[in-house]
């Protein structure tokens, strides 16, 4: 047991220093304010800082020549600064959660693995030790024991305030640490999901109603980010026996309205999947404290395809940034303005089209409004350049806005276009026809089989 300034004292020039992935209520807040503390003493240290607020202690002016960080899901306001002013001093690794643990099993992958699940450093809050000399990680797991497995030192930071989910993979020896930091001060945790602008409210509304159509009795529901998958749960009161396997997005009021009961769900029946929960209220906070119908599993095994793919009629409801006509799909960055990360919306739209009975389901509004005041489509003939796919066109399978469903999966060029255009807003559909007719010609025919027999 040792100080938070003896923690840091660890850290050397040129570490490579692992901040726990994906969740604030794992960051070590009083170890990062006393590296902080010795900027003038570090050079050359790279922090990982992915879904932490380790970005908002560290990118202090000054401080460039003492580190710089690397994020796959980008979440402080420091972090969105920097990167949209293309600042040397952060970086962002557009990759899949789920294969990060699966590197780190890889002699190929040595390279990535250091970068990945190799750190010099990596340091987690994590609860008191209890009389059998266990911590828990609270109530989020994500890729902390690949992390400790792996990094050269391990410093857990102890904190009382953190409640606990008892099931799955959420415990650690001990043993497994180097140090333990024992004077963490309590913080109070920033807030994880920003309103939405009231005027995208009613929309909102009825592209929910849409989606929720879509969702069947007894099937297993991914709420993913963004504006769409979080509202929708009031739409889904009137299901039956639904269940979720998720990654951080869990509507606990489901559950308590006894809609989510995952009585149906084949794998963990009875039980949600996550790696990962952050409670919203305080009331949910007593709920999920010691509550062990939640299944929490490493990030590699709750998010990996293959795991997620053995839930029978598995529907992922993720939101995007930008639909193309064609059906690529981007959710980490519009232009060269960031928005966090592609988190685990490609293993869930995978796992979900590998399922039995299994559906993708993308919600965005069909318009969104910019700085100045107007607006812009979200669906569009190319990304706003330097736009990326997140997910493939291949993989695209359904789109709903406000204004209806778009049907994708197996559909030619020309078809997804009409399909796209039809739940585009109005103010847009004519110039994403032309855009079509030059790109594509879009005429009235489409591809059909032959009919049996034929």
């Amino acid at each position: 047991m040792v100080s938070a300034a003896e923690a840091a004292g660890v850290v050397q020039s040129g570490d490579h220093v692992v901040i726990a992935m994906a969740s604030p209520l794992m960051t070590p807040f009083g170890f990062l304010g006393a590296v902080a503390a010795r900027a003038d003493q570090l050079r050359g240290v790279t922090v990982d800082t992915s879904w932490s607020v380790a970005a908002a202690v560290l990118l202090q002016p000054g401080t460039e020549a003492s580190w710089s960080t690397a994020s796959m899901f980008a979440y402080t306001d420091a972090e969105f600064s920097a990167l949209n002013a293309r600042s040397e001093q952060v970086n962002y690794a557009p990759m899949n959660p789920s294969f990060m643990g699966w590197m780190a099993d890889q002699p190929h992958r040595e390279d990535l693995t250091r970068r990945y699940t190799g750190g010099d450093v990596f340091a987690v809050a994590v609860t008191p030790p209890n009389a059998a000399g266990y911590v828990t990680f609270g109530t989020n797991v994500w890729n902390a024991r690949v992390q400790i497995k792996n990094a050269r030192i391990v410093i857990g930071e102890v904190r009382d305030d953190l409640p606990v989910i008892p099931g799955g993979d959420n415990w650690m020896p001990v043993s497994a640490f180097d140090y333990l930091i024992s004077d963490a001060n309590k913080v109070e945790f920033p807030a994880i999901f920003a309103p939405t602008p009231e005027d995208e409210v009613d929309a909102s509304q009825v592209c929910c109603a849409y989606v929720a159509e879509l969702i069947n009795n007894g099937d297993t529901v991914m709420f993913g980010g963004g504006a769409i998958p979080i509202r929708l749960a009031p739409f889904l009161e009137g299901k039956e026996d639904l269940g979720c396997h998720s990654e951080v997005i869990f509507p606990v009021d489901l559950v308590q309205k006894g809609v989510i009961t995952n009585r149906k769900r084949n794998l963990v029946p009875g039980k949600t999947s996550l790696t990962g929960f952050i409670p919203r209220s305080e009331e949910e906070r007593t709920w999920v404290d010691g509550n062990p119908a939640i299944d929490l599993r490493d990030m590699d095994v709750n998010n990996h395809p293959r795991y997620i793919a053995q839930n029978d009629n598995l529907v992922a409801v993720n939101a995007p940034l930008e639909v193309t006509l064609w059906g690529e799909l981007g959710c980490e960055r519009v232009g060269p303005r960031y928005f966090r990360g592609v988190g685990g919306q490609v293993e869930f739209v995978v796992g979900a089209l590998l399922s039995k009975g299994g559906r993708s389901i993308h919600g965005v509004l069909s318009r969104k409004q910019t700085a100045a005041g107007g607006y812009v489509s979200t669906i569009v003939p190319e990304f706003t350049p330097p736009g990326a796919a997140s997910i493939s066109r291949q993989f695209a399978d359904i789109v709903v806005t406000e204004y209806g469903v778009a049907r994708l999966m197996g559909k030619t060029e020309r078809e997804r276009a009409q399909e796209l255009i039809a739940i585009a807003h109005p103010d847009f559909r004519a110039e994403l026809r032309e855009a079509a007719r030059r790109a594509v010609g879009l005429g009235t025919r489409t591809f059909l089989p032959p009919a049996p027999g034929a």
